[in-house]
């Protein structure tokens, strides 16, 4: 399939997730897309989902003074995020999770029904797991660990092409969590052509 501009565009502001940023910059879509401005939101955003909601309201309004079209890339971060950005004539792209994205719909559903208790990780999660899900949720008491991730079973570390090398990190996360640590590559083709049909 070829990826490209092949036909005129009109000016968009692409609003994503930094968890995205690396996807996006090896798809080039700045290159390819040169009426494209990307803006990255903080993915600590995640922490606060009123937080998340106002300021991707607040970056929604900034872009629409100066781009005819705005798309969302997130995930179903706060509730009814769908809603919130057809009200605003907001394009965004589909999944409900990043993981999915990245992945592509199918392959995530299967590794969901491969192993019941399934908890995915990338690299931002797995380098900021101590500020993320450690402190926020204390999960140094044994008894708040095992009320927030009990029910999981392993922990599948979907990896970038352009991530380093986690392998310690992502160790030192599942054996935290008491789970097995399994590595899933990705390659955006999936993410690619969701982008393209909107871009």
């Amino acid at each position: 399939m070829r990826y490209g501009p092949e036909k005129k565009t009109k000016p968009c502001c692409l609003i994503a997730c930094r968890v995205f940023k690396p996807a996006i910059e090896s798809l080039e879509l700045e290159k390819r897309y040169p009426d494209i401005t990307v803006t990255y939101l903080p993915s600590r955003l995640h922490l606060a989902p009123r937080a998340l909601r106002n300021r991707l309201a607040k970056q929604i309004a900034s872009a629409r003074r100066t781009s005819e079209r705005v798309v969302c890339l997130y995930g179903e971060c706060f509730p009814e995020i769908d809603r919130f950005c057809k009200q605003r004539g907001v394009e965004k792209v589909p999944g409900h999770y990043c993981y999915e994205m990245l992945l592509g719909s199918e392959r995530f559903n299967k590794l969901l029904d491969e192993t019941v208790g399934t908890y995915f990780a990338e690299q931002d999660l797995i380098l900021n797991f101590q500020e993320y899900c450690v402190k926020p949720l204390e999960l140094d008491d044994e008894d708040m660990k095992k009320c927030y991730f009990g029910q999981y079973r392993r922990l599948l570390y979907v990896r970038q092409p352009s991530d380093p090398d986690l392998s310690p990190e992502a160790g030192h996360v599942a054996r935290l969590l008491g789970l097995s640590l399994e590595v899933r590559d990705v390659d955006y083709s999936y993410l690619r052509e969701d982008l393209a049909r909107l871009l």
